[in-house]
């Protein structure tokens, strides 16, 4: 980037930063803190049943009423024209059973739980509003990739939901425990729509948002899966421990770009990637189709949850 458009990027920015004086190098700051957000308690009780041979939509159930908001929006999430269920829903475990089912009812409400506890402001490009329109469409993606790929190479479904839905933990982590940072970062992202939101970190904060998320779900013990990609997400090239699941993530990340959705708007996808996954000819044209017939729903979700 050129001197005179560096100039010109970092004085787009809300003025009201002026006392804000990035490009700078938050790791030392990053240093500094001393704890991070813990789990929340009901994400932590949801958490415990995975390791429960007992558990059941019941036990799951009773963990999700002893949050109130967290039951009404499993209840809504339920009622919602992405299931188009005909009957009322009454229970959270009404919902588990005849509609939902366990493991997305577990992966939800884990997520919704664990969410809450970061602060973030709902809107710009990085505010919470987009993440969740990003995280619920990367949840409907990925499956849809996957249903596509040969039988033996298809990753579980029940393995998709969390990294789908938390991949990009780190822009909340940010907002939540740097908000001075995040309101500056959101601010060069709208004033810059053609470059890399990625790069744009780096270049303001010399972090980004990979290894922000990654270390908070370290911190809060996330399986192993989640947190490779967590951090490994915006890199195609990544072979190590479950870099297929790594790979769909970035496909999906490339696919929604294309549609104007998350961080990943300019994001090329390598021809050798789809080989690698083992995706027939237009199976990302026919699982964009499906998404789209999706998307009105997706974005009345996220305002739900967000509202």
């Amino acid at each position: 980037m050129k001197p005179s458009l560096i100039n010109w990027t970092l004085n787009a920015i809300n003025p009201a930063l002026d006392h804000f004086t990035p490009p700078y190098d938050m790791r030392a700051t990053i240093g500094q803190l001393q704890t991070l957000p813990p789990l929340p308690g009901i994400a932590l009780r949801i958490m415990q049943l995975a390791t429960d041979p007992t558990a059941d939509a019941a036990k799951l159930a009773a963990i999700i009423e002893m949050d109130p908001l967290l039951a009404a929006q499993v209840v809504r999430w339920a009622r919602s024209p992405l299931y188009a269920y005909r009957r009322n829903i009454t229970s959270v475990q009404e919902a588990i059973n005849r509609v939902l089912g366990f493991d997305f009812v577990f992966n939800l409400a884990f997520g919704l739980s664990a969410l809450a506890a970061l602060k973030v402001p709902k809107d710009g490009p990085i505010g919470t509003r987009l993440f969740w329109t990003h995280a619920m469409a990367s949840t409907r993606l990925m499956p849809l990739l996957c249903n596509q790929m040969p039988v033996e190479h298809r990753i579980p479904q029940a393995q998709l939901f969390l990294p789908g839905l938390l991949h990009n933990i780190g822009y909340p982590l940010l907002g939540d425990q740097f908000p001075k940072e995040f309101s500056y970062l959101n601010g060069l992202i709208l004033a810059n729509p053609t470059l890399s939101m990625l790069n744009l970190e780096k270049f303001s904060l010399g972090v980004d948002h990979n290894m922000l998320g990654a270390w908070l779900m370290r911190s809060w013990n996330m399986p192993k899966p989640v947190i490779d990609v967590v951090y490994h997400h915006h890199n195609p090239n990544y072979r190590g421990e479950n870099h297929q699941l790594n790979m769909l993530t970035y496909l999906n990340d490339s696919l929604l770009g294309t549609l104007g959705i998350g961080d990943a708007q300019i994001q090329s996808c390598p021809e050798e990637l789809l080989k690698e996954l083992n995706l027939p000819d237009k199976a990302t044209e026919q699982a964009l189709d499906k998404l789209n017939d999706l998307l009105d729903n997706i974005l009345e979700t996220a305002d739900m949850i967000v509202g």
